[in-house]
């Protein structure tokens, strides 16, 4: 019996130190580090024949990249198995709620990890370790730094429907409206829109029964005017008569005025009427300057002037006298074709 329990220790004792020797003397695989599985794969299973087990395994989705690789197995010095570590490309998660990021990178084959215990699932990630695109070893957790600040939603006015649901968009709830009906209206609140707060905490409201907001008001109905207040119509302006440019400057010029200055209401703007006014004094101190004398009438001159026409002289020696005072002007006219005298009176 102590023979054979001897013998029993002898032969496991001979194994355990056969053992390691053995696996010391298996050589190493193909070097495929920083190779994409796929080529990995290629190089050793179909140029080799070696077999591959992969860690993680199955291969996650996504392009994979060998991180390391080990003899699996061998038999006498050969190798018959090989283990390849696999890592992955790291997603980008910034800007994403902590509850999106987790998802994101357990989708891509790791874990997360944060340094703030107090972060709840609204918490968006500002920074990440390592950075979008670096490489990280499956199963392993990316570092994020969570930032939970949030901007304070404007809900005075609002109904506690609606500031609720507002509220909660930004991640925060309401304080003091527990048991209030959804058209109550926030009348004021505490901190007010437009500070900072963080996800998770509660903006203190005050309810109202009345809405804040004015109904629309009617535009005013103006009274009904009076008859005494009420414009009367402009008469329709009379035509003028033509005026003669031979009008005696005597004559002194009428026009309407303006309401303010005549009381009529043909509506002449008060410059044009002094304009008038100014010409119509002129004029009459003109008159005046020339000893009230009239003017010649014209119109008669011409009824008694006197035209001469000679035909029998082709060219007569002849001198016109045009007369400046009020007497009758003679106009002599001389054409080449000889004939008889004519003497014609009539206006000219």
């Amino acid at each position: 019996m102590p023979v054979r329990l001897i013998v029993a220790l002898a032969m496991a004792a001979a194994a355990f130190w056969a053992t390691p020797a053995q696996a010391a003397k298996c050589p190493p695989p193909p070097n495929v580090t920083g190779q994409t599985y796929e080529q990995a794969y290629e190089t050793l299973h179909n140029h080799f024949g070696y077999g591959v087990v992969t860690v993680p395994d199955p291969v996650p989705p996504g392009t994979s990249f060998v991180s390391s690789a080990e003899t699996l197995s061998c038999i006498e010095f050969k190798i018959t198995g090989v283990r390849v570590y696999l890592e992955g490309q790291v997603p980008d998660l910034t800007g994403m709620t902590l509850t999106a990021a987790t998802a994101e990178a357990e989708k891509a084959g790791f874990g997360v990890t944060t340094g703030q215990p107090e972060a709840t699932g609204e918490w968006k990630v500002s920074e990440q370790t390592p950075a979008p695109g670096g490489r990280l070893a499956y199963g392993q957790a990316v570092s994020l730094l969570l930032d939970g600040s949030t901007e304070v939603p404007y809900l005075i006015g609002r109904t506690v429907e609606e500031a609720r649901q507002t509220a909660a968009d930004r991640g925060l709830t309401l304080r003091g409206a527990d048991d209030a009906r959804d058209d109550q209206i926030v009348e004021d609140q505490n901190p007010p829109g437009g500070g900072e707060l963080t996800i998770g905490d509660a903006i203190d409201v005050v309810l109202s029964d009345v809405s804040l907001v004015s109904p629309p008001v009617s535009p005013p109905v103006s009274p009904s005017a009076s008859p005494d207040d009420s414009p009367s119509p402009s008469p329709p302006e009379s035509p003028r008569p033509e005026e003669s440019p031979e009008e005696s400057p005597e004559a002194v010029p009428t026009a309407a005025l303006s309401g303010e200055e005549t009381g009529s209401d043909f509506g002449v703007p008060p410059g044009l009427a002094l304009v008038v006014v100014a010409a119509a004094l002129l004029g009459l101190a003109g008159w005046k300057a020339r000893g009230g004398r009239r003017a010649p009438d014209r119109d008669h001159d011409r009824r008694r002037e006197v035209r001469l026409v000679s035909r029998a002289d082709p060219s007569p020696n002849v001198r016109i006298h045009e007369s400046r005072g009020p007497r009758p002007a003679v106009r002599l006219h001389v054409v080449p074709d000889p004939g008889r005298q004519e003497i014609r009176e009539g206006l000219s």
